[in-house]
């Protein structure tokens, strides 16, 4: 580890390398897709090498790096949640919003599958932490409060964020309708 802080070159690979079938069991026993474990395993690399400076040597390397790996599952999860329960909503909605109706158009058909294009694209171009918040309160209907639990946020942030991701969506929507 302290070649590793010093900048050793092949330090921090052969501490990864070391440490490598321990992460991979970690990960594996709360993840269930291979490649999902692959990604999570990758973030907890890239997060231990930009957090390697504020390592404490007075604590075990494999603590450490587990309680990173353990939180990055933890992100994975959050992040999986969001995905699955603003498609799902989006599902929902558009279903309901098509029942009784007995045939739709193909133009209308058209415009409605540009815009979904064009709030996704416009939802993927926001940072993280205006997206979830927004997902959170708008597509899966939580409060505020219970976003910021699930957040690790205080509630005025959540408001802040969403106020802020709202107003940003707009504009890009504004913006792409113009085009």
């Amino acid at each position: 580890m302290t070649l590793a802080l010093n900048g050793a070159q092949g330090a921090f690979s052969h501490l990864l390398h070391r440490h490598g079938p321990h992460l991979r069991r970690l990960v594996a026993r709360r993840l269930r897709d291979p490649e999902d474990v692959l990604d999570v395993i990758q973030d907890t690399h890239l997060a231990v090498w930009r957090a390697l400076q504020s390592y404490d040597a007075g604590r075990p390397f494999e603590a450490w790096l587990t309680s990173i790996a353990l939180n990055k599952c933890k992100d994975w999860a959050r992040r999986r949640v969001v995905r699955f329960g603003a498609i799902a909503q989006v599902q929902a909605d558009l279903a309901r919003d098509g029942a009784g109706v007995e045939e739709r158009s193909a133009e209308s058909l058209a415009i409605e599958e540009e815009s979904m294009r064009d709030l996704e694209q416009a939802l993927q171009r926001l940072p993280p932490q205006l997206r979830e918040p927004l997902i959170l309160t708008a597509l899966l209907e939580l409060s505020q409060a219970a976003a910021a639990r699930e957040l690790r946020a205080t509630r005025k942030a959540v408001e802040m964020r969403v106020r802020r991701a709202r107003q940003r969506l707009l504009q890009a929507l504004s913006a792409q309708a113009s085009a």
